[in-house]
């Protein structure tokens, strides 16, 4: 019986020791290639070594406890990069350092997965000056390109430079519970941008940036690629996004300006939107088309540094003054409740009205109403480099807290505006060249003897 314990007991002692030893086989930790954890030694040949043994076994990289300094690395397919709690790495901040154009670069890198507890610090200050102006940058930080099933989850972001994570042209991406955190005053660090991407899943997400949270695109090629982009999609769809805080110095669920084909099947739900200029914001420029996008269970609270500020924006613009007007149909609100100073807008154009647009279950609150607030507004354009053209259309001056122009099949239900307090000559909501407007218990209050609706032909 002894002898039979004791060779079970061997047994077992030698599954276990094959077990580890097939685990460690192909996980890297990035201290044996020689990374030292001072927070200023550049580790980049160190982490590129652990990559490289990796993506020949389909192996781990371990970012081990410590703060390590690196360049720019480049990951590749069927590895993982994991970040072990009370782990950082630190982006340099000499661009001599960076052998491509982002921090992180990952170019067709199907099956790739980053995760863990661990931080990236993108060094994003040292990029900028007292004014959060910039001379070169690495840009966009983290670059995921051209690849499928793709998993980030658990790591916090920090400090980017630029836009912070990018899916450019990639097919069935999981985001879960990462943090973002960048400075509100830093210029073009996004989020979570998503361009000409599909199947895309954010959820459990903590993001505050200088520029939008969650930014969805869809453009005529990528400014990253050397190749042809007419080989790859021309669709953003299938986006769902849920369960997130935003807070962003512009807009915390952003579509556009990047708008060139068909962005669809987008559902953005159970979000907290909290001191961001643009609660959501569609901007159609390049003629393409938005349809089939819901937002449903929000709580937006608008704030920040500008000077003006939207619950909801919608709106089609030219990015040049020839160029074709896109279109936007089939986009749903439900069970919203929008705290704001400024306005709720929704526009087309005469020629081409946004179209099937319903807000079912809407509650906004306006706790200072004042008369002046618009009157020296413009329109936004979603990109400082757009132009205002002669045949821009713009309403944003109207004096009413809700503008509707220019819209078709526009449905409203259950919508309430309550304004608190203060100085006003607005109407709640202002419509201009409406048709097919469907109302069932539209209520609210003006401060002074408008009256709550007005209609403009």
């Amino acid at each position: 019986m002894k002898r039979a314990l004791l060779r079970l007991s061997t047994l077992i002692a030698s599954i276990i020791l094959f077990a580890c030893s097939e685990r460690d086989s192909n996980e890297f930790n990035i201290q044996d290639f020689g990374a030292i954890p001072d927070g200023s030694t550049v580790n980049t040949e160190a982490i590129q070594m652990a990559i490289l043994k990796a993506i020949e076994t389909k192996g781990t990289v371990i970012i081990p406890k410590g703060r390590f300094y690196t360049g720019s690395f480049t990951l590749g397919p069927n590895m993982t990069l994991y970040l072990e709690e009370g782990a950082e790495l630190i982006a340099s901040s000499r661009m001599n350092d960076y052998t491509t154009k982002s921090f992180i670069f990952a170019p067709n890198t199907d099956n790739l997965i980053i995760k863990g507890k661990g931080k990236i610090n993108g060094n994003g200050e040292s990029f900028f000056n007292e004014h959060w102006d910039y001379d070169k940058r690495p840009q966009p930080w983290i670059l995921i390109q051209d690849a499928k099933n793709i998993s980030v989850s658990g790591i916090t972001l920090i400090n980017s430079p630029s836009h912070c994570l990018v899916f450019d042209f990639c097919e069935n991406v999981k985001v879960d519970s990462l943090t973002i955190k960048n400075h509100p005053r830093s210029p073009n660090t996004d989020g979570i941008d998503i361009t000409n991407s599909k199947n895309v899943l954010i959820t459990n997400c903590n993001i505050s940036t200088g520029d939008d949270a969650i930014c969805i695109k869809n453009k005529t090629g990528s400014k990253y690629f050397e190749n042809p982009w007419q080989n790859r999609s021309k669709y953003t769809e299938d986006i769902l996004v849920k369960n997130c805080i935003l807070e962003s110095d512009d807009a915390a669920i952003k579509l556009g300006t990047g708008s060139a084909f068909h962005t669809r099947n987008c559902e953005f739900q159970d979000i907290t939107i909290k001191n961001s200029r643009y609660g959501i914001a569609l901007f159609m420029m390049d003629g393409g088309i938005y349809s089939d996008i819901n937002f449903r269970n929000i709580t937006i609270e608008t704030g920040g540094r500008q000077k003006d500020e939207y619950g909801i924006f919608m709106d089609t613009h030219r990015r040049d003054s020839i160029s074709e007007i896109g279109i936007i149909k089939n986009v749903n609100f439900k069970d919203i409740d929008i705290t704001t100073n400024g306005l709720l807008y929704f526009s087309g154009y005469p020629e081409k009205e946004i179209s099937e647009i319903s807000l079912e279950n809407i509650k906004v609150t306006i706790p200072e109403a004042d008369n002046t607030i618009t009157a020296g507004w413009e329109k936004p354009k979603g990109n400082r480099k757009i132009k205002y053209w002669n045949n821009t259309v713009s309403y944003v001056q109207s004096p009413g807290s809700m503008i509707v122009a220019h819209a078709k099949d526009f449905k409203i239900k259950n919508l309430t505006i309550h304004h608190q307090q203060g100085k006003m000559d607005r109407h709640g909501m202002y419509l201009i060249g409406v048709k097919g407007l469907d109302t069932a218990n539209v209520k609210g209050n003006t401060l002074n003897k408008e009256s709550f609706v007005f209609t403009k032909r």
